[in-house]
């Protein structure tokens, strides 16, 4: 490898700027380009005219801060730019309309005393988790769903453990709960991924939450922008080059014919990237951070596996869009929750999560609006404060398109209704309402404002994300995948953006016919063994 090798990251997300970041750090010439006048994607924080910070996307860095730490983007040798987090002692706490309340600790041992009748079941359903994640985690690339089930079904357990992945989470969550409230508690943290939790195939949401209890809880110092500063200042350390306002109209194998090249780093063929201003990037290799659908729209190249890939994918399945306002005020307001940096919810009735998700089906706004809940820590020269809701709203409402007047109405709902629910007067004091909804995340990454670029559904997890392409190659040696839309999917983890980055620098093998797979039947062996044996240990 010589460090002549150039890269083109299409994308400014965390996962684009993590692949670039340890692309430049193995000797790469990266340049990143994002359409936008900033990078960030979903990460996004803004600074009111009151001074006070104001969060419009991503929340929660829980899964990112291993990464982040790995990375050095938490030295203090980065200077000013160094991120800092502070841990908090909830992972998720849900506030009922008739005041009862479920609180998950990440002390799992808490957690469980304080669910009472509830907690030995919860307690297995985290030995669940850990043994489906970790059993997860022995393959590389991600299995699809067959090979899980081809793994599992000679194993003792395994085929309930594969059955669990294909019910849907309320199933999951009925048959070991008994509590409305903390099943409904389950169903709001499994929906997070926008798939309602009745569908079939959201089994494996049901234990995310019980999955959490394995990693702090974090909130970055400063806003999730500083996230996005310490990966920009890492980036520019290596010499890397980040445009933004730059509009990619094109993707093409240079030259624009297509060239059988080698595998491995011997490419033959090199990719352009061509913007809007006229500019064209050359590049051996290059990682599309967009998602499959818009890098297919933009792709010159027939690429027939990649297209034949994009024609099966779908958003917007269940029309689940997401809207999230902050509420900026004058005064300083006191969730009194106990953690002020924690995300609560706030439920009116358990059947609420259920029946919400069926009007969003059908094009409405839920009747009876849940919200996620948090304060936005402010600095301390800051007298003001800011209160982040976000909730679910139709990607497709049934009486017309989404503007911002509608967006604004649809955020009113879900403060009166919080308000309700918490006993709180949230516009006592308020300034601005700050709304970010379907329409505003349309235009900020593009597509059609879907945050995860493609549906959470089975069909589309795990090795099927995207399908064929989960190793985050394509039949382009030129061409790489990352975001949102690849596994592991959304949420802020950097995982996507660090398989892409792996891919450009480890060199095909090509091995084809028997060897292949043979070599396969051993790794499937392997992988079965260690199934076997987590699932031994959890289940003796």
């Amino acid at each position: 490898m010589t460090a002549t090798r150039e890269v083109v990251v299409v994308g400014g997300g965390h996962n684009g700027l993590v692949a670039a970041l340890r692309l430049a750090r193995a000797g790469c010439q990266v340049t990143v380009v994002e359409q936008g006048r900033e990078p960030g994607g979903c990460v996004w924080t803004e600074r009111h005219q009151t001074g006070v910070l104001v969060e419009r996307g991503a929340f929660e860095h829980g899964g990112v801060v291993a990464m982040a730490t790995e990375l050095g983007l938490t030295d203090p040798g980065l200077g000013e730019a160094m991120l800092r987090y502070r841990e908090h002692p909830v992972v998720a706490g849900f506030v009922f309309g008739d005041g009862e309340r479920r609180v998950f600790h990440t002390d799992l041992e808490q957690t469980v005393a304080d669910l009472g009748d509830d907690g030995p079941a919860y307690r297995g359903l985290v030995d669940l988790a850990a043994v489906l994640f970790d059993m997860l985690d022995t393959f590389d690339p991600p299995p699809t769903p067959t090979q899980i089930a081809a793994t599992l079904a000679p194993l003792r357990g395994g085929d309930e453990l594969f059955r669990t992945i294909l019910l849907p989470a309320e199933t999951v969550l009925d048959t070991a709960l008994t509590n409305r409230h903390t099943k409904a508690a389950l169903a709001l943290q499994a929906a997070h991924a926008q798939v309602p939790a009745w569908s079939p195939g959201t089994g494996l949401f049901a234990l995310l939450l019980p999955a959490s209890h394995a990693g702090p809880a974090v909130r970055p110092i400063g806003g999730s922008r500083a996230l996005i500063d310490a990966l920009v200042a890492a980036l520019e350390r290596e010499g890397a080059t980040i445009r933004t306002d730059a509009t990619v109209v094109r993707i093409a194998t240079s030259g624009s014919t297509p060239v059988p090249g080698k595998s491995g780093f011997g490419w033959s063929a090199r990719g352009d990237v061509a913007l809007a201003d006229g500019t064209v990037l050359e590049a051996d290799a290059v990682v599309s951070a967009i998602g499959l659908p818009r890098t297919a729209s933009l792709l010159d190249d027939p690429a027939p596996a990649l297209r034949a890939a994009n024609e099966g994918l779908h958003s917007g399945h269940f029309n689940v869009s997401e809207l999230t306002a902050t509420l900026v005020l004058d005064r300083k307001i006191d969730l009194a929750f106990g953690d002020p940096d924690a995300i609560w919810y706030a439920v009116a009735d358990p059947d609420d999560v259920r029946r919400g998700f069926g009007e969003v089906l059908a094009g409405q706004l839920p009747s009876s609006p849940w919200a996620m809940v948090a304060e936005i820590a402010q600095p301390d020269d800051v007298s003001g404060s800011a209160i982040w809701l976000s909730s679910v709203v139709p990607l497709c409402p049934a009486d017309g398109p989404w503007t911002a007047k509608r967006e604004r109405a649809a955020a009113d709902r879900v403060i009166d209704q919080v308000s309700s629910v918490l006993g709180l007067a949230l516009r006592d004091g308020l300034v601005e309402v700050i709304v970010s909804g379907p329409s505003t995340w349309a235009t900020r990454i593009g597509g059609d404002g879907n945050p995860n670029h493609i549906d959470n559904t089975i069909d589309q997890l795990l090795g099927w994300r995207a399908p064929g392409h989960a190793d985050m190659r394509t039949e382009l040696d030129w061409l790489f995948l990352s975001g949102a839309g690849q596994h592991p999917g959304g949420g802020l983890s950097g995982a996507a953006g660090t398989a892409a980055a792996t891919a450009v620098l480890t060199p095909r093998t090509g091995r084809t016919g028997a060897f292949a797979r043979l070599a396969g039947e051993v790794r499937g062996l392997k992988r079965g063994l260690a199934a076997y044996l987590k699932m031994r240990k959890a289940r003796p």
